[in-house]
C-alpha cells in the first residue's frame, strides 16, 4: 500500500516557508546592512523582485531532474494539455465568481489580497504584469502543487490540503500588520479562502489529470492575465 511520503511533505513545506518567510527576511537583513529603506516604494519593489528571482532559482535547482522534462513534454502535447488547462480554468473561474460574489456580500468588500494586487498594478504596472501573469503562477504552482504531488497517497488528500494552503496563503495580506483585536474585527476575511481555495482545487485537478505542472501553470496564468486586464482596462 502506498504511504504518505513525509520526506516530500517536509520538503514542500520548507520551500513554502522559504518563499514566504526565510528569503524575504534574508533580503530585509541585506537591505538593512546597506542602509536601504524598504519603506521607499522603489526599494520595496526591488526587494520583491529579488524574492521572486531567488525563489525561482531555488525551485529550478530543487526540481531540476523533472521540471525541464515536463516543460518539453508540455509543448509536445500542447494541444491536449492546453484543452485541460482551459477547461479547468473555466470551471475554476465560474466557481470563484459565484462564491466570491457571496463572500463580498457578507464581508462588504473585496479581499485585501485583491485590493493590494489592484493597487500594485496601478503603481508598478510592468512589474505587476510580469509577476502576476508569469512568475507568480509558476512559483505558486510549483510550491502549492508540484511540491505535494508525491507527498500524499490519496489524490483527494492532495487536493484538499493544497487547496487550503493555496487559499490560506492568499489571505495572509488580509491580516498583515493587524493587531489581534483588529483580526477579530475583520474575521470575515477568512471566508475568502473559499473562492481562492476552490480555484486552487481546479488547478490541482488540471495537474493530476496530465501529471504535468505546466498544465496548472497555464490555467493559473489564464486567470491572472484576465484579472490584470480587467484592472488595466478599468472594467
Amino acid at each position: 500500500m502506498k504511504k504518505n511520503n513525509y520526506s516530500e511533505l517536509g520538503k514542500a513545506f520548507l520551500l513554502i516557508i522559504s518563499y514566504m518567510v526565510l528569503i524575504p527576511e534574508i533580503i530585509v537583513l541585506v537591505f538593512q546592512s546597506f542602509n536601504l529603506d524598504l519603506r521607499d516604494p522603489s526599494m520595496n519593489l526591488l526587494a520583491n523582485v529579488l524574492v521572486y528571482v531567488l525563489m525561482f532559482l531555488v525551485l529550478l535547482f530543487v526540481y531540476r531532474k523533472t521540471i525541464f522534462k515536463e516543460f518539453i513534454d508540455f509543448f509536445k502535447n500542447f494541444k491536449k494539455y492546453g484543452k485541460v488547462s482551459v477547461s479547468y480554468w473555466i470551471k475554476g473561474l465560474v466557481f470563484m465568481l459565484l462564491t466570491n460574489s457571496i463572500v463580498i456580500i457578507i464581508t462588504g468588500g473585496i479581499a485585501a489580497n485583491e485590493a493590494g494586487n489592484r493597487a500594485s498594478i496601478m503603481t508598478f504596472p510592468i512589474f505587476s504584469i510580469l509577476s502576476m501573469t508569469i512568475l507568480g503562477p509558476f512559483l505558486e504552482e510549483m510550491l502549492f502543487r508540484k511540491g505535494f504531488k508525491h507527498a500524499f497517497k490519496k489524490e483527494t488528500t492532495f487536493l484538499i490540503v493544497t487547496s487550503l494552503l493555496f487559499g490560506g496563503a492568499h489571505l495572509l495580506a488580509s491580516f498583515a500588520g493587524m493587531s489581534f483585536n483588529e483580526m477579530l474585527q475583520n474575521w470575515t476575511q477568512i471566508l475568502f479562502i473559499i473562492p481562492y481555495g476552490g480555484f486552487g482545487y481546479f488547478f490541482g485537478k488540471a495537474y493530476l489529470e496530465t501529471d504535468n505542472i505546466f498544465t496548472s501553470v497555464l490555467s493559473h496564468m489564464c486567470h491572472n492575465t484576465l484579472s490584470v486586464l480587467i484592472v488595466l482596462l478599468g472594467v
